[in-house]
């Protein structure tokens, strides 16, 4: 660990166990990074310490329960920092996280990075709007997995990413601003989604109709692990069904908002 993320780690623990509420503590770490950055003598030294803030953060992040206090601090603390106008974006580090690795034993670790990561997204922060469409795309646009544990958390991560973000996703979709070259190809729909265009409407009604049949899917054994468009079926747990269920409504709702209804 470098001298710099030695001190961003300290900065994280003091504020984080601070005797304040979770609006003081997430102030208090904003103010105590953004002096941070203002110690920095240059441009070339300030972008080596955002990279070990985000080498520090998400390490952070992985251990933290979502529903810990100290999760909802961390995220108010990047938009603490974010509204001062200093920069927060360590791109690359971020996007050096987000292997489609389902490691049995990674899994809460991935839910917990896409969920602090979905938190930040807002219409005039956009920097990881790829993030989405791959996440979502990986658990709708494929086959399913045969390990039950990995399709729950395929879909959990994906209708995160729909009930947190689905309002800007869809008008992202219904934009004429498209994404670049690079950046479209990245997001190719996978081979359940074959022939639809990537960040369209008709992307969005595939995923929300995909949702909607995985709630009426057949156990595995019945259906030999797979549809005949090769989609798989499974049988969902009652969270995984609660969970579709609320991205559907958040889809419908950002449908109509789309239509101006």
């Amino acid at each position: 660990m470098t001298q710099s993320q030695t001190d961003v780690l300290r900065i994280l623990e003091g504020a984080l166990n601070s005797n304040g509420d979770l609006a003081t503590a997430a102030a208090k770490l904003a103010d105590d990074l953004r002096q941070f950055f203002i110690s920095s003598e240059s441009e070339q030294t300030a972008s080596a310490l955002l990279w070990d803030l985000w080498a520090v953060l998400l390490n952070v992040v992985r251990i933290v329960p979502i529903e810990h206090p100290w999760h909802a601090a961390l995220v108010a603390a990047v938009e603490g920092l974010r509204s001062t106008g200093r920069p927060v974006v360590g791109l690359e580090y971020v996007f050096d996280k987000w292997a489609d690795d389902y490691a049995p034993k990674d899994l809460d670790t991935w839910k917990r990075f896409n969920s602090f990561a979905s938190q930040l997204l807002r219409d005039d922060f956009t920097p990881w709007i790829v993030l989405p469409y791959w996440e979502i795309g990986a658990a709708l646009e494929t086959p399913l997995p045969q390990d039950s544990a990995i399709l729950e958390c395929k879909l959990w991560v994906a209708t995160e990413w729909l009930t947190r973000c689905g309002q800007l996703l869809r008008r992202d979709m219904a934009s004429a601003e498209a994404l670049g070259e690079r950046a479209q190809a990245s997001i190719a729909p996978g081979p359940l989604c074959e022939g639809v265009s990537p960040q369209s409407p008709e992307q969005w009604e595939f995923w929300r109709s995909r949702l909607a049949e995985l709630t009426r899917a057949q156990p595995l054994a019945e259906k030999d692990g797979a549809g005949e468009d090769g989609a798989g079926q499974a049988v969902l747990g009652g969270a995984s069904l609660v969970r579709i269920a609320q991205a559907i409504a958040v889809m419908d709702a950002a449908g109509n908002s789309a239509q101006g209804l």
